[in-house]
């Protein structure tokens, strides 16, 4: 899987980046949103496989750069995500 986008990035990269992108804001999310129901905790993330599909086709259409503030940025998600579980 060594396809390069028309932004230079290769395919495996971008898919990666999205996972990530995807689970930080479904764990940001999931606390809120279901207040403790398991099965809608469940269902949250059986859709991440889905969800991290169209978000990165939506960023292969969109062109999206992975360069240092894109990383930057998802790095500070995780704090979050590890600020908001840990407290």
């Amino acid at each position: 899987m060594n396809t390069i986008t028309a932004t230079n990035n290769r395919l495996d990269q971008v898919l990666i980046y999205q996972f990530l992108l995807v689970a930080a804001v479904l764990l940001l999310v999931a606390p809120l949103a279901t207040k403790g129901a398991a099965p809608e905790i469940e269902l949250m993330f059986s859709l991440q496989i889905i969800l991290t599909s169209i978000a990165t086709l939506v960023a292969i259409f969109i062109k999206q750069a992975i360069n240092r503030t894109s990383i930057s940025i998802l790095f500070g998600i995780w704090l979050l995500v590890w600020v908001t579980h840990l407290s």
